[in-house]
C-alpha cells in the first residue's frame, strides 16, 4: 500500500500496510490510509526552566499498593476501547460543539490484564467523516462525540465502544471530589499560560493544578506530544488511587457517581459497574502511555501535525489485542479474576521508576511512551505540606 504525502507534496512515500477491515460488524470502519508520513523529529526540546521562586515543592506519594478488591462483576471476556476527551469550551459553550484538546483511547485486554493508553495530538491532520482534511480537535466541534468517535475510528481503524467527555471544570471536580491525585513530574515546570509550576518530583495534585500540569505544552519536550503524555499520566494516576482505595462494588458505585455528575457519556448505566470493576482490575503498571507520534508541518493556512508511519504501525499492532507488542498474562492478576477478589498485598508502598521511552523502531524520535517499573519502599505520611500554585490564568491563551 502506498502512503500519502501532506497536501501540496509531489512525492508519495511507502509504508506498512494499514487496516482496511471493518472493526465492528454494527458500523464499518474506514481507515484513512494516506494521512501518514515519514517520521521526523517533532521540533520541540525545549529546555527545562531553571529553578525559580513560588514553583510547588513535591508534597506527594508513590503510588500505594493495591488493596484486597472483592466484587460480584464479571470480568469482561472482550477487548474494550473508550475514547475519552477534554473539550475546550468556556463557560456558555457547549461541552459537546467545542474542540476536544485532550483525546485518548484507551484499549484494555481484560484476559491479560494489559491495556494501552493512547494520546492524538490535538493538531493531528486527519480525515473527518463527511468534512474533509482537518485538525482531530476540530471533529467534535464539527459533529459532536460521535463523529469525534468516528474519526478515531477512521484514523486508526480500531473501535470504539463507548465515549467519555468531560470539560476544565468538571476535570477539575472530579479530583477534587475523590481527594486529589499523587503524580510524578519528572520535570520542573514554570509556564504562565497554563498555570503549571511544579519543582521536579511526587505532587498530591488538586483538581486546579491537575488542570494545569494537563494543559502545559509551553515548557515540555516536545510540545502537544508531551502534553498529551502528561495527559495519560493523570488518568493513570486515577487508577492507581483506585486500587489503593476502592476494596468493592460500594467503593466502585462511589467512584461512578462522581463522574456522572461531571461527564458525559454513551455507557448504558448498566454497564457502568462492570467497566468500573474492570477498571478497578487493572494494574496502571501494565498500561503503556503512547502518544501517536507525528511531525510538524502547515498545511491550509494552518500548522499542523501530520502523523507519521510509526503511528500507523501502532494503529495496526493494537487490533488484535489492545497491547502494544505482545500480549502476556499476568498470572496473579488472573488467579485474583476468577474469583474476581484480589488476595491481599504488601503493606509496603510501590515506587513508579522515571519514565522511559518506547519507539517501534529505532528510526523514530516521535513515539512517546509512559513505561513503568516498580519497586518496593517503605514511606512515611509527610503530605501535610500544602502546595501553593502561583496565579496563573488558564484562559488567556485560547488555543491552550
Amino acid at each position: 500500500m502506498v502512503i500519502g504525502v501532506p497536501d501540496g507534496a509531489s512525492t508519495a512515500t511507502s509504508g506498512p500496510e494499514v487496516i482496511t477491515a471493518s472493526p465492528d460488524e454494527h458500523e464499518a470502519a474506514e481507515v484513512a490510509s494516506d494521512v501518514f508520513v515519514d517520521p521526523a523529529p517533532f521540533g520541540g526540546g525545549g529546555a527545562e526552566p531553571p529553578p525559580s521562586r513560588g514553583l510547588a515543592a513535591p508534597n506527594g506519594k508513590p503510588w500505594a499498593a493495591p488493596i484486597p478488591f472483592t466484587s460480584n462483576e464479571p470480568v469482561p471476556d472482550k477487548l474494550i476501547f473508550i475514547l475519552a476527551a477534554g473539550s475546550d469550551a468556556r463557560p456558555g459553550e457547549d461541552m459537546l460543539r467545542t474542540r476536544a484538546d485532550s483525546i485518548h483511547l484507551l484499549g484494555v485486554n481484560p484476559a491479560t490484564g494489559q491495556g494501552t493508553l493512547l494520546g492524538f495530538p490535538r493538531d493531528s491532520w486527519v480525515e473527518i467523516p463527511g468534512h474533509g482534511r482537518g485538525k482531530i480537535n476540530n471533529a467534535l466541534a464539527l459533529g459532536g462525540p460521535d463523529l469525534l468517535a468516528a474519526t478515531v475510528r477512521r484514523l486508526t481503524g480500531l473501535p470504539v465502544d463507548y465515549y467519555v467527555i468531560t470539560g476544565f471544570r468538571g476535570l477539575q471536580a472530579m479530583v477534587d471530589e475523590l481527594g486529589g491525585v499523587d503524580v510524578l513530574v519528572n520535570r520542573r515546570m514554570n509556564d504562565r499560560n497554563s498555570g503549571a509550576r511544579f519543582e521536579r518530583g511526587w505532587h498530591h495534585m488538586t483538581g486546579g493544578q491537575a488542570l494545569a500540569f494537563s494543559r502545559n505544552r509551553t515548557d515540555v519536550p516536545e510540545g502537544d506530544l508531551s502534553r498529551s503524555e502528561n495527559q495519560g499520566l493523570i488518568i493513570l494516576s486515577a487508577l492507581a488511587k483506585m486500587r489503593a482505595e476502592v476494596a468493592d462494588d460500594g467503593g466502585i458505585a462511589r467512584w461512578i457517581g462522581v463522574l456522572l455528575k461531571h461527564v458525559k457519556l454513551n455507557v448504558p448505566v448498566t454497564r457502568l459497574p462492570n467497566l468500573g470493576a474492570a477498571a478497578r482490575r487493572l494494574d496502571p503498571s501494565r498500561v503503556k502511555n503512547v502518544v501517536a507520534p507525528g511531525r510538524l508541518g502547515f498545511t491550509a493556512r494552518q500548522s499542523v501535525v501530520f502523523l507519521t508511519t510509526e503511528a500507523a504501525k501502532i494503529f495496526q499492532d493494537l487490533r488484535d489485542d489492545a497491547v502494544i507488542g505482545t500480549a502476556a498474562p499476568d498470572t496473579a492478576a488472573a488467579a485474583a479474576s476468577s474469583s474476581t477478589t484480589r488476595p491481599p498485598r504488601s503493606s509496603t508502598a510501590t515506587t513508579r521508576h522515571p519514565r522511559t521511552t518506547y519507539s517501534t523502531t529505532s528510526s523514530s524520535s516521535t513515539t512517546t511512551t509512559t513505561s513503568y517499573e516498580y519497586s518496593t519502599t517503605t514511606t512515611t505520611d509527610d503530605s501535610d505540606t500544602p502546595v501553593t500554585l502561583l496565579p496563573g490564568d488558564p484562559e488567556e491563551d485560547p488555543e491552550e
